[in-house]
């Protein structure tokens, strides 16, 4: 399936392509002959859903006539996903064990990017810890031309073979393993990172790699990795703003984007004390609201050395 968000994210539209026209579509027969399969290339406009709040978004899904609704749902389950935003471009297969497709918050912070390139063209180097799809890398490497470098960091090999798979611009270098140790004694004049945002009790002392380790780390220690004039760009959620920001950073910061999204991580909703601590100690709230009881607003932050 192809999934395409509008720059202004503002409309998803959905397209079937490939296999996906004979298996799914219907187009199994051409001047009478069966068909298999059609080229990667061929594809058919399915339809568009307004305003997102999720790439996926089971409820307004749910509420559309049941062909359309079974159509979707069997697309969303395909293992071969293209995504495309703003003219960028990354292709998701089952070869990507354990990879997250971009979801909302990835082009909320794309936007973000945007607006960082629309006002500082001189970035010389950049580092994405935690690339996952490769996307926002992609993007980066994509949107900014004055960059020479780019590191591009995963703790994940099969999200380093994602962003392999798309990146294809000589300027990136890959790494798998601990983006925080590997950028130690090195400075960048960009440093992204769309990180684990949700808390989870000790997540910080027993696994940095959960809940906001990484995110608290980057925001008072990371900046030490950027040159004079250098952007440090993240996403923080509602849920752990007061957490990461209980003590001050060293460096001024603004807010560049910003959208209410419904937490969807079954891990979260179905693990009874990771989300009564939500309730009880991050301010999470149960609502039923468009569909999803509890909601989050996630910020894009740009911090400025």
């Amino acid at each position: 399936m192809i999934i395409k968000i509008s720059k202004d994210l503002k409309k998803e539209e959905i397209w079937a392509q490939g296999v996906e026209l004979a298996s799914i579509m219907g187009k199994d027969r051409v001047k009478g002959k069966r068909v298999i399969t059609f080229p990667e290339k061929d594809k058919m406009f399915v339809t568009s859903i307004k305003n997102p709040v999720l790439i996926t978004d089971n409820y307004k899904i749910a509420q559309l006539n049941p062909t359309l609704r079974d159509t979707l749902f069997s697309l969303f389950s395909s293992k071969h996903r293209i995504f495309e935003y703003d003219g960028v471009i990354t292709i998701s297969d089952a070869s990507h064990v354990n990879v997250w497709s971009p979801s909302i918050d990835t082009v909320l912070f794309a936007k973000g990017l945007a607006n960082i390139f629309q006002t500082k063209k001189n970035f010389k180097t950049a580092v994405e810890i935690g690339t996952g799809s490769g996307f926002l890398g992609k993007y980066t490497l994509a949107k900014c031309g004055s960059l020479e470098e780019m590191l591009v960091i995963d703790i994940n090999p099969y999200a380093i073979k994602s962003a392999m798979d798309n990146i294809k611009d000589p300027r990136a270098v890959f790494f798998t393993g601990d983006g925080i140790k590997k950028i130690k004694n090195q400075k960048f004049d960009l440093i992204i990172c769309n990180p684990p945002y949700v808390p989870r009790p000790k997540s910080i002392d027993d696994n940095p790699y959960e809940g906001v380790g990484v995110l608290n780390y980057l925001i008072h220690d990371g900046t030490k990795n950027l040159n004079k004039g250098g952007v440090f760009l993240t996403n923080i959620s509602s849920l752990c703003w007061g957490l990461v920001m209980r003590t001050k950073p060293n460096l001024p910061y603004k807010i560049i984007a910003k959208m209410r999204v419904p937490l969807k991580v079954n891990n979260i909703l179905n693990n009874e004390s990771w989300l009564n601590y939500l309730v009880r100690e991050r301010g999470l709230k149960r609502k039923f609201e468009r569909g999803y009881e509890y909601w989050q607003e996630i910020f894009i932050v740009a911090f400025y050395n």
